[in-house]
């Protein structure tokens, strides 16, 4: 691989990669499409880079390439897949990416959980030096210190963790998320950093009485941490964080 100049100015856009053809198309014709009715808020990157799914035999649940964007087009499915004109949604409209050619990371990044993956804006600095899925969001320095106190303590989480199908999900069809997910032998922990922005394109539970209400319906246990407390505090979110889990069980193994 060619040497690359690491900048966090440098976006990257994760997009979802979950079929062969797809594949084929980004690797020989140079594009790749996403849905305007479900595209990002931002969908403007220098980067877009594949999470590829079951289809993909050895390089599933991972972020195996990434390749540079060219252009930005608004086209119909129709425009896209000519052959395909019949075809239901042929009318609708959606992004067609042009990129560069693909380049296979330095060493894949998997998804430990093998969770669902929507988009995830991140940067070429992330990308590259990422060791896991979670490595990737730039979620604001609190949230970070925090991430990265959890994984020197051992206490594996999924970050931006969609809450289940429940009656969280069933109330808007928006998705739902937590900042963090920690999964116990007896319940689930969640965790909340108040004051730091929402997700790209999500809906981040915030108020406390019926949000909470609604996790614990589902087995969760909530923690919420102000700005002040992941400044000033860490140690104590982070004890707060083992009793938590402590009291669920213990981590799942």
């Amino acid at each position: 691989m060619d040497e690359i100049e690491l900048s966090s100015s440098q976006r990257v856009l994760v997009a979802v990669m979950n079929d062969r053809r797809d594949f084929e198309i980004a690797r020989d014709k140079g594009w790749y499409r996403i849905p305007l009715k479900r595209a990002p808020r931002r969908v403007g990157a220098d980067y877009l880079a594949f999470y590829q799914t079951k289809a993909f035999g050895n390089e599933k649940w991972a972020i195996n390439y990434y390749a540079p964007t060219r252009r930005y087009r608004l086209v119909t499915r129709a425009e896209l897949l000519p052959e395909e004109a019949d075809h239901p949604r042929a009318a609708e409209q959606y992004y067609k990416i042009e990129i560069g050619p693909l380049q296979r990371l330095p060493r894949p990044i998997p998804s430990k959980r093998l969770r669902r993956i929507t988009f995830i804006p991140t940067t070429l600095e992330r990308l590259l030096q990422a060791e896991e899925i979670n490595d990737l969001w730039d979620r604001g320095s609190r949230e970070d210190r925090l991430w990265e106190a959890l994984k020197r303590e051992g206490l594996e989480a999924e970050r931006q963790y969609e809450v289940g199908e429940g009656t969280v999900r069933r109330r808007s069809s928006e998705q739902v998320v937590v900042d963090f997910a920690l999964f116990c032998q007896e319940g689930k922990v969640a965790i909340i950093c108040e004051g730091e922005p929402a997700g790209e394109g999500l809906r981040v539970i915030r108020e406390r009485r019926v949000s909470d209400y609604d996790l614990a319906a589902q087995g969760w246990t909530v923690l919420r941490f102000g700005q002040e407390q992941l400044s000033q505090n860490l140690p104590g979110c982070l004890a707060a964080v083992r009793e938590a889990v402590s009291r669920c069980g213990g981590l799942e193994k």
